[in-house]
């Protein structure tokens, strides 16, 4: 994801940094694809960049955005994480995002709700390019609510689709109960190999991202255990 915004920003014109000391291989293969340059080191990026972007998992938001204290340019926090969490982020210019979407190698695929006093600013930068990004009333925290509460529903609903499927599989009627969705609800039999899909490739990445929307419900006064269970279904999942 974070390849694929840095892409967008540089078809733009702009020029883009990343970091290359201690990434994997396959980071610096993306990083190449999408023409970024490379300045080494975390220090020399954020001496240099006007905005930097934090596109991480949900666990490392906060160590990132500490990276970033005494950053004159602006911080732009588009990680999945509640909006209590990003409030509490150390950078003083901070604009709150939330990415919906696959990575955007098109047009139409994937929007950036961005919140806070800059939002515009951010916004603009991406004008014409493959990334739809929008600006919410609200402050910072408002980009972030709105995030937490769509993956509430898909990587949620994810979550649920495998735990029922285990649970079908453990009591002996996982065929039946196949079987009577083929006829009651055939969307779930395409969507349940999805889940299964998605979970092997980033359920990592989603246990993180399940407590995050937990402590949203939790601070919105509703119930707070079904993704507090979602997250445990992702943290097995991963286990193996």
């Amino acid at each position: 994801m974070g390849a694929a915004v840095g892409a967008a920003l540089r078809g733009n014109g702009h020029d883009v940094l990343w970091a290359s000391r201690e990434r994997s291989p396959d980071t610096m293969r993306r990083a190449e694809e999408a023409g970024l340059r490379d300045v080494e080191s975390v220090g020399a990026l954020l001496a240099e960049a006007d905005v930097v972007f934090s596109i991480v998992p949900p666990h490392a938001a906060g160590a990132v955005a500490a990276d970033a204290v005494g950053l004159v340019g602006l911080f732009v926090d588009a990680n999945a994480v509640s909006p209590a969490t990003v409030r509490e982020l150390a950078p003083a210019r901070l604009v709150d995002g939330g990415l919906i979407g696959p990575p955007p190698l098109h047009p139409g695929t994937t929007r950036l709700y961005l919140s806070g006093d800059e939002a515009e600013d951010v916004a603009s930068l991406f004008a014409g390019s493959p990334l739809d990004a929008r600006v919410l009333d609200g402050g910072v925290g408002a980009a972030s609510a709105l995030k937490m509460a769509y993956a509430a529903w898909s990587k949620g609903t994810a979550a649920l689709l495998l735990a029922i499927r285990d649970v079908a599989r453990a009591t002996g009627v996982e065929a039946s109960l196949l079987d009577e969705w083929s006829e009651s609800v055939p969307e779930l039999l395409d969507r349940l190999p999805r889940a299964e899909r998605a979970a092997d490739a980033k359920g990592w990445r989603w246990i993180g991202e399940m407590e995050e929307i937990a402590d949203t419900f939790a601070a919105a006064g509703r119930p707070d255990g079904f993704h507090r269970a979602a997250a445990q279904v992702y943290r097995e999942w991963a286990a193996p």
